[in-house]
């Protein structure tokens, strides 16, 4: 057999390691976050569903994945063994709440408002407390803004179903001022809409804090630190592979 086939094969063999499956079925919570993970014809998809879904495979997990409002998953994956989470930013607030696996896609953040707006301008995040700002319930991006001193009463705050759509059109119909969105996702959602983003709105900031690390998959503190030890193994031998650079590439990443 070619050395080339041999190296293939070996590699597939390290992936379905000696550790054996987690007894009982892993149960995955996400939400709907577009092009990350969302529902598209019954199915859940996007790019860190694949990536999940193809390191279940290769670690020889069992295991389903539940959709549901993001402070919904945030709290049911926090408990219970075997319980996950993805897309989720590992941020300081957060950090012992779970057990981290690893980054499964990268992640910026931008603070976005009409590009007809010119007179929203930012040199820093402070500058933008004085405009009006859609947020979602709890997510991180609202997170890191409480922490930084804003007012979240002063929020436009969403929660539930299709919150990004919702915040986009906000944003379209000038209810608020700005949005701060994961660039992925604003650019998802317009398209999505039928629009090119780059006509609808232009960055005002980065939100440079919030980018530094990518969107990570987390168990709950019940879950065995083998299974998390397992997955986390199984997880970067595949981010270094040609089959994961594919899949943030059919994705935009």
């Amino acid at each position: 057999m070619h050395k080339t086939k041999w190296t293939f094969l070996l590699a597939l063999l390290f992936f379905y390691a000696l550790t054996p499956a987690f007894s009982t079925p892993l149960t995955l919570y996400t939400e709907e976050y577009p092009p990350y993970n969302y529902t598209q014809d019954d199915a859940l998809t996007g790019v860190s569903t694949e990536v999940v879904k193809r390191v279940m495979e290769l670690a020889g997990e069992d295991y389903s994945i539940k959709s549901y409002p993001w402070a919904r998953s945030y709290v049911s994956a926090q408990s219970g063994p075997g319980n996950l989470i993805y897309s989720i930013n590992r941020i300081e607030k957060r950090e012992k709440l779970f057990k981290w696996i690893g980054e499964i896609a990268p992640n910026t953040t931008s603070v976005y408002a009409l590009k007809t707006r010119t007179d929203i301008q930012a040199n820093s995040l402070d500058d933008i407390q004085k405009f009006a700002i859609v947020t979602t319930f709890r997510d991180a991006k609202e997170m890191y803004l409480i922490s930084k001193g804003f007012n979240k009463l002063k929020f436009a705050r969403l929660s539930g179903k299709d919150t990004n759509l919702r915040a986009y059109k906000l944003l379209k119909d000038g209810t608020v001022d700005v949005w701060p969105m994961t660039d992925a996702v604003a650019y998802h959602i317009a398209r999505q809409n039928g629009d090119d983003p780059d006509q609808v709105f232009r960055k005002v900031i980065p939100v440079a804090e919030v980018s530094t690390k990518g969107y990570y998959i987390a168990a709950s503190l019940d879950t065995p630190d083998e299974l998390v030890a397992h997955i986390s193994t199984t997880l970067e031998k595949f981010k270094t592979t040609e089959e994961y650079k594919a899949i943030l590439k059919r994705w935009g990443l």
